[in-house]
Order: C-alpha cells, then sequence, then structure tokens
C-alpha cells in the first residue's frame, strides 16, 4: 500500500520478459521502493513475464495492461492507451516514467489526461535505428510525444546526439545517463566451462556428433535475446568464416525469442550444428562470463549494452559492433575491439586480431573491467537517475 508521504513513481514498459529495459526498471524499482511508492505496468507476457514474477519476490506492485503489445496494432493500441490512463488516473503517479518506444508514445498521450504527473521516458536506444522499422513514421513519432514529456533520459551520448540531430526534442529536455550494474559473482573460468557443458544437449539418439565443449576449446559466448536487432545471424555467419580459415571454435549464444527458428535454420544450412549452440535462456547467465574466450556483440541496434558492461566486469576481451553506445563502453584496442555491423567479415576480423594476440587480449581484459567499476556501476545509475527525479517534483 501507498504511503502518503512518500512520491510515487509508476513505471510503464510493453513487455515484462526480461531484456535491457526491464532489467534497468528492475534496478531502479528495487533500490527505490524505500524512498518512494514504486508501481510497474507491463503489457505482453502480462503476469507471467520474467519481470514480473521479479517484481513480486521483491514486493514490488506490479500490474498487467491488456492490449499492450510491442507491434502496431490500431485496436489493441487504443485499448491500451484506454487502460493505461485509467490506471494513471487511479494511481495518481508523481512521475510516469516510460520505457521501451511503444509506451513511449501511448504513454505520452496517455498524460494529457493525468496533467499533475510529470512524464518521463528513458530512450533505450531509438527505434528509428532499428532495422526493418518505418523510420520517418517512428521519428515522427517520438518528435510529435516528446512535445508531452517533460524529460528524456538517453543511455547513451550517441543517443542523445542522434536526438538533437533529427530535433526529436530541445536540447534542455534531454540528458544521458549511462546504465550500471552491480557487482557479479562471476565463476572461475573452469567451472563456469563445466556448467555451461552440463547445459549442452545431448547428441539425438543414434548419433555420435553433436555440440560439445572441452577444456582446450576456443569458446566466444554471447548472451541477448534472440531479436534481429542482435544480428546473431552475423556472428554465426562469422564462425563459418573462421572455420573456413582453418580457426576452430565454439560458439554459444545464450538467449531465447522470436527468431531461434530462423537461426536455427541458417546454421543447419552453414553446417555449424557442431560449433554454434543456442543455449536458451539460462537464469544468472552473467555468472558463467568467464567460461567464454571471448565475448561477441554482433548487434546492429543498442542503446547501452547491459551484457557488454558484465562482460567488461568479468575481465574478458569483448568484440563489439559500432552501435548505439558500444563506442561509449570500450575504446578501440583500449578496452576492446570495435568492428563494424551487419559485417560478418569485420566480425571474424576482429575476432581473429584479439585470438592472435593474446598478451594483449589479457591487457584489455584488464582495463575493460577497471572501465567498467570506475564508470558503469549500478549506484551512479541509480543516483543520477534519482536527481532527475527530484528535478520533477
Amino acid at each position: 500500500m501507498a504511503e502518503k508521504n512518500k512520491k510515487t513513481i509508476l513505471y510503464l514498459i510493453t513487455q515484462s520478459e526480461l531484456g535491457g529495459a526491464q532489467k534497468y526498471i528492475y534496478d531502479l524499482a528495487g533500490n527505490l521502493k524505500d524512498e518512494f511508492n514504486i508501481a510497474v505496468a507491463y503489457g505482453e507476457q502480462g503476469h507471467g513475464g520474467e519481470l514480473a514474477q521479479k517484481l513480486r519476490v521483491i514486493g514490488v506492485e506490479n500490474y498487467a495492461i491488456p492490449g499492450l503489445k510491442r507491434e502496431i496494432s490500431p485496436l489493441s493500441d487504443i485499448a491500451a492507451l484506454i487502460n493505461i490512463i485509467k490506471l494513471i488516473r487511479r494511481i495518481k503517479p508523481d512521475i510516469v516514467h516510460l520505457n521501451s518506444s511503444k509506451i513511449s508514445i501511448l504513454g505520452s498521450l496517455a498524460g494529457i489526461f493525468a496533467p499533475k504527473s510529470k512524464i518521463l521516458y528513458t530512450a533505450h536506444g531509438w527505434v528509428f535505428n532499428e532495422p526493418g522499422r518505418n523510420h520517418g513514421k517512428y521519428r515522427s513519432l517520438e518528435k510529435f510525444t516528446a512535445k508531452f514529456k517533460d524529460k528524456i533520459i538517453c543511455v547513451s551520448e550517441f543517443d542523445r546526439l542522434a536526438a538533437i540531430r533529427e530535433k526529436i526534442a530541445p536540447e534542455s529536455k534531454l540528458v544521458t545517463i549511462h546504465n550500471g550494474v552491480e557487482p557479479i559473482s562471476f565463476l572461475p573460468p573452469e567451472e563456469a566451462r563445466a556448467r555451461l557443458m552440463s547445459l549442452c544437449p545431448a547428441p539425438p539418439e543414434g548419433t555420435a556428433k553433436g555440440f560439445t565443449i572441452n577444456a582446450k576449446d576456443f569458446v566466444i559466448g554471447s548472451i541477448g535475446n534472440l531479436y534481429r536487432t542482435k544480428g546473431y545471424e552475423y556472428l554465426i555467419s562469422a564462425v563459418k568464416i573462421l572455420l573456413s580459415n582453418g580457426i576452430r571454435i565454439k560458439t554459444v549464444i545464450i538467449g531465447e525469442g522470436p527468431e531461434r527458428s530462423e537461426l536455427n535454420g541458417w546454421i543447419e544450412r552453414l553446417r555449424l550444428s557442431d560449433h554454434v549452440l543456442l543455449a536458451g535462456r539460462i537464469d544468472n547467465s552473467a555468472e558463467l562470463l568467464r567460461a567464454f574466450d571471448i565475448y561477441a556483440c554482433s548487434s546492429v541496434k543498442e542503446g547501452l549494452s547491459y551484457t557488454v558492461i558484465e562482460a567488461m566486469l568479468s575481465g574478458i576481451p569483448v568484440v563489439a559492433t559500432r552501435v548505439g553506445g558500444n563506442g561509449e563502453l570500450i575504446g578501440h584496442k583500449k578496452e576492446g575491439f570495435l568492428v563494424g555491423h551487419k559485417n560478418a567479415e569485420s566480425l571474424a576480423r576482429g575476432i581473429i586480431e584479439t585470438m592472435d594476440r593474446p598478451g594483449f587480449k589479457e591487457k584489455i581484459g584488464v582495463a575493460a573491467r577497471a572501465k567498467a567499476l570506475s564508470e558503469f556501476t549500478l549506484e551512479k545509475m541509480v543516483e543520477r537517475t534519482k536527481a532527475v527525479y527530484y528535478s520533477l517534483l
């Protein structure tokens, strides 16, 4: 039950499956629930989503919004808008904190009917930078609904500058606050690899082959939902290039999502079933990062990647595409390697260069860990976000 002497924050997000934006909400809600009245509302996956389950564990009030889904659907979107307005009027939050592009639009429109609530939006990477989207339409919608927002947090300076360049909102409304992560208890390399091996599926009955990892294998890892924005088809193609050049590697992709079937088909067509594993969702997957020799981020669009920060904290070298805030996380050949996006050959070259320089590989891993510990902490993210809240109250 809400306490009268506390201000109320309502977080809105489109989906309740666990991704970067959901982790962001969970971290803020968990760290601010003693200082504010916190409520979270979400659409797709509803109460069954992992975010919803985690919120219940820490005692944060949460709601499902009927009709709210990621894809555009006029009838569902109208229903979702009405339900958001009803929820805002019932909770009467001091701040409505929007997360995800769809809720950015619907939540801003709903805010018109709740003039006493301040509207804050965190852009986890602008949707008009996302492949396969109608860029002009989303750019226009973001620009229009920005008029109803009191402040916009960008998780990278890249996105803040993009918003200024595209004239999404006045510069005075925009602020950059990098994502941050809390300390992680990484498993030692041998233990992490043993656990990873235990999760590899057994080969089909009657066959001798299947994906396996042994202690001497060079293993590339990646963690993320199986969305098109993650560019996993380019990572898989890069593995084929490496194998064609006589470089023996194994690759494990941890995560689940709608692209699984297509990615599995691509793995089979390239005859990589013995070399690439879609491991599915694994709880506390960051603990396993030291099972990998290299962490690869093949994304074609990013805001500020939590998994890259976690990989930096683990001390393993990172090869990442030069998109979104990746260049703010790692300097090229300083804390990792930056490569071209939508380019399997560039990704393969970055992996080869990292493999061929073992001493340098350790050096950039140490530098990356030091930078993550200094600049990308959960404590900094929470304090800077809280400062924005108080500036609006």
